[in-house]
């Protein structure tokens, strides 16, 4: 009876040293469909995220983060609930809704919107995650690179 119990736990152990969790998860790509300016201070875009996830899906609501600029941030942004799909590599159209930070000078913000050159900036983002409607956690993506994560044509 030792035996199988001391089994038991050393198949526990095994498989659950092999399974994913939501640290796992990684934005694979990014890139700017469309900006909208809305007045002096809103803007509003449209993006393509890529985003592997090995594990189940799950939905993300109360998304809220910063862009910034050279280190500076610019851009307070926001987005509607999304639903991910478990166990896939998928991109993403996501509307982004933002409001420029106070002091930013919204001319510097012209040359990305011609260029889409998204090299000087980085964002942190916070979303609750969680599955299917239950309890969730929020997790913090910190310094995404959008340049690095910017899709090549």
């Amino acid at each position: 009876m030792k035996r199988i119990t001391a089994i038991l736990c050393l198949c526990i152990l095994i498989l659950s040293g092999c399974s994913k969790t939501y640290k796992d998860i990684k934005v694979t790509s990014f890139e700017v469909i469309s900006i909208t300016p809305k007045g002096l201070n809103q803007v509003d875009a449209l993006v393509d995220v890529g985003i592997y996830n090995p594990i189940v899906g799950f939905e993300v609501t109360d998304v809220l983060g910063v862009l910034k600029m050279d280190g500076e941030p610019c851009v307070n942004i926001s987005t509607d609930q999304l639903t991910i799909s478990g166990k896939t590599e998928k991109v993403y159209r996501i509307p982004l809704h933002g409001e420029l930070e106070p002091g930013f000078n919204p001319l510097s913000l012209l040359k990305v919107a011609q260029t889409l050159d998204f090299s000087g900036f980085t964002a942190d983002v916070n979303g609750k995650v969680s599955l299917r409607g239950g309890i969730g956690k929020t997790i913090a993506l910190k310094g995404l690179k959008l340049g690095e994560l910017e899709k090549r044509n």
